[in-house]
């Protein structure tokens, strides 16, 4: 039987697929971090930023070159920011906050969009 495959945005569930026997290719902006992770649980580290769609698919592409046509995806890529709407001196910081829509919002959704086009593509198991 073959191996499940899957592309993952956090290291924590890398692990666990891994764990549970998954091939994982682990999509992270920061490629020494995921690298080091990827190593550690014998998947690949791409280097991806979610909010980029050409970027997204590239790292798709190269998941698909690296290890096979993924099926699975778990995308909970995120960031916070921590900051009151006005605080003692200023108000919160626009560019800060844009970031976190960004790569929460439209990220997430990237992923989805360009992963259900890839999965639908193929063949039934």
């Amino acid at each position: 039987m073959n191996r499940i495959s899957a592309l993952v945005t956090n290291a924590a569930t890398a692990r666990a697929l891994a764990k549970a026997g998954a091939r994982v290719a682990l999509l992270d902006i920061n490629l020494t971090a995921s690298a080091e992770v990827g190593s550690e649980i014998g998947g690949v580290a791409i280097q991806c930023d979610v909010s980029d769609g050409l970027n997204v698919e590239a790292a798709f592409q190269d998941a698909r070159d690296l290890h096979g046509a993924d099926r699975n995806v778990v995308n909970c890529a995120g960031i916070t920011t921590s900051a009151r709407i006005v605080g003692r001196n200023s108000p919160h910081d626009l560019e800060s906050f844009t970031r976190a829509i960004q790569i929460n919002l439209i990220g997430t959704f990237n992923i989805m969009r360009l992963a259900a086009a890839d999965i639908q593509t193929l063949e039934a198991l």
